[in-house]
C-alpha cells in the first residue's frame, strides 16, 4: 500500500503543538499554484530543488570524466576533483538545505513561514556565487573565487537568519532544531576557512591546518549535523515507529556538536589533542545515532533501499576514522596520499552521495503530493557501496591495479547513480511521478489511521 497525500501529512513527525515538519514550507514562489497538472510544478514552487537536480546531473558527468581521465581516454582536466566534490556539496547539498531548512525551523519555532522574497534573493545569491566559484577555482582566479565564496556566505547567513528569527508563540524545543541551527553555523565557519585560504590569511595551524578545518566544518559540521536532524525527524515517519531510544537523542546531538567543534578548532589551532578529543566525541555520537536509527528501522520491520542507503552511508563516514589510526599504529607512519585520496572519494561517494540519493527523490515526491513515490533501488544500494569499496581498495595495491580499481569504482558508482538521477529529472521536468515508476514501493508506515505522536525531544 502506498502513502496517500493525507496519510503522509498524518504521520509527519510533529511537535506537541501540532506543527508539521514539512520540508520547504513557505518557499513557494508567487503566482504559481500547486495544480498537479502543472508539468513544472516543483521547479516553480521550490527553485532550490530544481538546481539541486541539475547539479546532480552535472556532478555525474564530472564523475564520468574522472573515470575517463583515470583510464587515459581523456587528458587531465584542471580542477576536476575540486569540481566533482563541490558540485555535490555546494551544488546539491547546500541547495537542498537552503530549500528545506527555513520551512522546517518555522514549524519548530511556531513562527511564520519565510517570506518568498527572501527565498528568491537567497536562491539568486547562492547560485550566482556558485557559478563564480565554478569558473574561477579551476582557472586559479582566487580573488573572483573569494567574491563567490562571500556570496555563498551571505546566502547562508540569510537562511540562518530565517531559521532562528520570528518566534511568534511558544513551541517545544527540539533536538532537530538545535542541529538545524548548529549545522549552518559550521558552514559559515567553513566558508571563512575557504576565504582565509583564498586570501592568504595566516592561522596557527598553517595552510594545511586550514584545509583540514575547512573540510571538517563543511562535512562533519554542516552536513553531518543537518543530516542527523533530518534523520531524527524523518526516520520515525518512514518506519511508522517512534525512535527506539529517545533519551539518547539530546546526548547524541551534543556529542556531535562538541565533537565537530573539536574537529574544526584542533587543526586550525594546531592542537592535536583537541582534534583527537573531537574525533572520539563525534564518533561516539555517530555510533549512538546509528544504533538508534537501526533499532527504529528494525522495529518498523520495513527495510527499504533508501533506509539501507542511510545506514550503509554512515559506515563509509566512519571508515576514515578507523583506517587512519590503524595505519599509523601498524606502520608508524602517517597515511599516504593514496589513502587520503581514497578517504575523500569514499566519503563523497559512500556517505554524501548515498544520503542525497536516499533523500532527494523522496523529498521531491512529497513536494508533488506523494504521487508515484518509490523508496529506492536495491541495485543502486549494491552499486553505491561496491564503488567506494573499489576506490578504497585502490589505495592498498600497486599503481597499475589501482588505476583499474579506481575506474571500476567510478563505473559502479555511476551505474548506481543513474536510476535515482533519472527519477529526479523526470519529476522535476514532467511533474508528479506515476504508479509505474520503477523501484521499491514505499509501504504504508502503519495500519492505524490515527498517527502515533512522537515524544518531544531535547527539552
Amino acid at each position: 500500500m502506498s502513502y496517500s497525500k493525507d496519510h503522509v501529512r498524518q504521520i509527519r513527525y510533529s511537535d506537541r503543538d501540532g506543527s508539521s515538519s514539512g520540508m520547504g514550507e513557505g518557499l513557494s514562489l508567487p503566482g504559481h499554484g500547486s495544480n498537479e497538472g502543472d508539468a513544472l510544478m516543483l521547479a516553480t514552487r521550490n527553485p532550490f530543488y530544481l538546481m539541486a537536480g541539475l547539479y546532480l546531473l552535472v556532478d555525474a558527468l564530472a564523475v564520468a570524466a574522472m573515470a575517463l581521465v583515470t583510464a587515459g581516454l581523456l587528458p587531465s582536466i584542471a580542477g576536476l576533483t575540486w569540481l566533482r566534490v563541490h558540485l555535490l556539496t555546494i551544488g546539491v547539498v547546500t541547495q537542498v538545505v537552503l530549500g528545506m531548512l527555513p520551512g522546517i525551523a518555522a514549524a519548530r519555532l511556531g513562527a511564520n513561514a519565510p517570506d518568498h522574497r527572501l527565498t528568491q534573493i537567497t536562491w539568486l545569491l547562492v547560485n550566482t556565487s556558485f557559478v563564480l566559484l565554478l569558473v574561477s577555482m579551476p582557472a586559479g582566479m582566487t580573488k573572483l573565487a573569494a567574491v563567490g565564496a562571500t556570496g555563498i556566505l551571505a546566502a547562508t547567513a540569510l537562511m540562518l537568519g530565517a531559521v532562528i528569527r520570528g518566534r511568534t508563540r511558544p513551541a517545544g524545543r527540539r533536538v532537530s532544531l538545535r542541529l538545524y541551527v548548529a549545522g549552518p553555523i559550521f558552514f559559515l565557519v567553513g566558508i571563512v576557512m575557504a576565504l582565509s585560504m583564498l586570501l592568504g590569511w595566516s592561522s596557527p595551524g598553517g595552510y594545511f591546518g586550514v584545509i583540514e578545518a575547512h573540510v571538517h566544518a563543511n562535512v562533519w559540521g554542516f552536513l553531518g549535523l543537518v543530516v542527523a536532524g533530518v534523520l531524527f525527524d524523518r526516520i520515525p515517519a518512514r518506519t511508522g515507529q517512534p525512535l527506539r531510544y529517545p533519551r539518547l537523542v539530546p546526548v547524541t546531538s551534543w556529542l556531535l556538536i562538541i565533537g565537530a567543534a573539536g574537529l574544526v578548532a584542533g587543526p586550525w589551532l594546531a592542537i592535536n589533542p583537541m582534534l583527537l578529543v573531537g574525533i572520539v566525541l563525534y564518533m561516539t555520537g555517530t555510533g549512538m545515532l546509528i544504533v538508534n536509527l537501526a533499532a527504529t528501522m528494525r522495529a518498523g520491520k520495513r527495510w527499504t533501499p533508501n533506509l539501507a542507503h542511510v545506514l550503509l552511508a554512515y559506515i563509509w563516514m566512519v571508515v576514515p576514522a578507523i583506517i587512519a589510526p590503524a595505519y599509523l599504529l601498524m606502520t608508524g607512519k602517517l597515511p599516504t596520499n593514496e589513502i587520503e585520496t581514497s578517504a575523500i572519494a569514499g566519503l563523497v561517494a559512500g556517505w554524501i552521495l548515498q544520503i542525497v540519493i536516499s533523500a532527494l527523490p523522496s523529498r521531491i515526491g512529497e513536494e508533488q503530493g506523494g504521487a508515484g513515490r518509490r523508496d529506492g533501488w536495491w541495485f543502486s544500494v549494491a552499486m553505491l557501496n561496491l564503488g567506494p569499496l573499489a576506490l578504497w581498495a585502490a589505495a592498498f595495491v600497486g599503481a597499475t591495479t589501482a588505476g583499474s580499481l579506481t575506474v571500476l569504482g567510478y563505473v559502479l558508482i555511476l551505474a548506481g547513480w543513474l536510476p535515482p538521477l533519472l527519477l529526479v529529472l523526470k519529476r522535476l521536468f514532467t511533474g508528479p511521478g506515476s504508479p509505474t515508476d520503477r523501484g521499491q514501493p514505499v509501504t504504508d508506515p502503519g495500519t492505524s489511521p490515527t498517527p502515533a505522536r512522537q515524544p518531544v525531544l531535547g527539552r
